[in-house]
């Protein structure tokens, strides 16, 4: 069986369209698990609509708001009761078919964590971009994989896009995602490199849609330097997790995503400052290249 998570706050415009397009899917071995996390607006309302449905297995209404998105997830998690894990977000739509593809790729391919390519899309749904595949092909040995692509960087855009199996997660790994406020869902996928013998896999057909808004949190959480304070700790965990043994080349490119992104995202002097400390105090050799950039000039690959 395959559990459904459906972290929810604050998106009534999207949510009957998010639950139909779940209790929709043309795979029916799932149970739907409902957490509202004191919405302020009419989800509960909503919600009720559906009370009753042989799927719906919880609906869990928070009387306080979280402040975190991965704690309502550890919530689902630690309700669930499948085998393979679906964490829908609340303002994002699926085809009907992306549950069945996403279980028998996993099953062809032995993966522990599987996803499907994503169109993105504004709040009438209408298509703003499609995200390009990830893997070239359909499937990659999973430590590979974690080394290959989340070392530096998290190519799995949306929680939505992502079917994994629960006993897959590192141990303790949920303890440390519920710290993070933006790079939990990177930690998450990251957790799961270790089975030399699974794979990961993708869906290689649009069957997610990722809803974007004006107020766009991750660009909030970038703006705040997030993506490398947060996103360094993450690739500390995965570089524990695979034994990795590390070289200069890991400090320089480090390195390089900060100056890539502090100017992508326009870093205030503050930000910079904390990333610096945090270099200085975790990885030197990447507060040394910023020091000799800033005194002799451009530092090359």
């Amino acid at each position: 069986m395959l559990s459904v998570i459906l972290p929810t706050y604050n998106h009534a415009p999207y949510l009957k369209q998010r639950i139909d397009s779940i209790l929709n899917q043309t795979y029916q071995d799932f149970e739907l698990i409902i957490l509202d996390d004191c919405s302020p607006d009419n989800s509960r309302d909503i919600i009720k609509e559906y009370r009753g449905n042989p799927h719906i297995s919880h609906i869990v209404y928070n009387e306080t708001n979280s402040g975190s998105t991965f704690k309502q997830w550890k919530k689902g998690i630690e309700l669930a009761k499948g085998e393979y894990i679906w964490i829908a977000e609340s303002d994002d739509y699926a085809e009907p078919t992306l549950l069945q593809k996403a279980m028998d790729s996993i099953i062809k391919y032995n993966s522990v964590l599987c996803f499907a390519q994503t169109k993105i899309v504004d709040k009438d749904n209408n298509i703003v971009m499609e995200q390009p595949p990830i893997l070239p092909d359909r499937s990659m040995n999973i430590n590979q994989f974690t080394k290959d692509y989340l070392l530096y960087s998290n190519p799995v855009c949306n929680a939505s896009m992502v079917v994994f199996r629960k006993q897959a997660v590192a141990e303790n790994a949920w303890s440390e995602i519920i710290k993070f406020r933006y790079c939990g869902d990177w930690l998450l996928w990251g957790s799961l490199g270790g089975n030399k013998n699974a794979t990961v896999s993708e869906v290689k057909e649009y069957l997610n849609y990722f809803r974007t808004h004006s107020v766009n949190v991750s660009n909030k959480s970038e703006d705040k330097g997030l993506g490398i304070l947060e996103g360094y700790k993450v690739s500390k965990f995965i570089v524990k997790w695979l034994h990795l043994k590390l070289d200069n080349k890991y400090s320089l490119n480090w390195y390089y995503k900060w100056q890539e992104y502090k100017v992508k995202f326009s870093y205030p002097k503050a930000i910079n400052k904390e990333i610096l400390c945090m270099f200085i105090k975790n990885r030197p050799m990447v507060a040394y290249y910023e020091l000799k950039r800033l005194i002799s000039g451009v530092i090359k690959r």
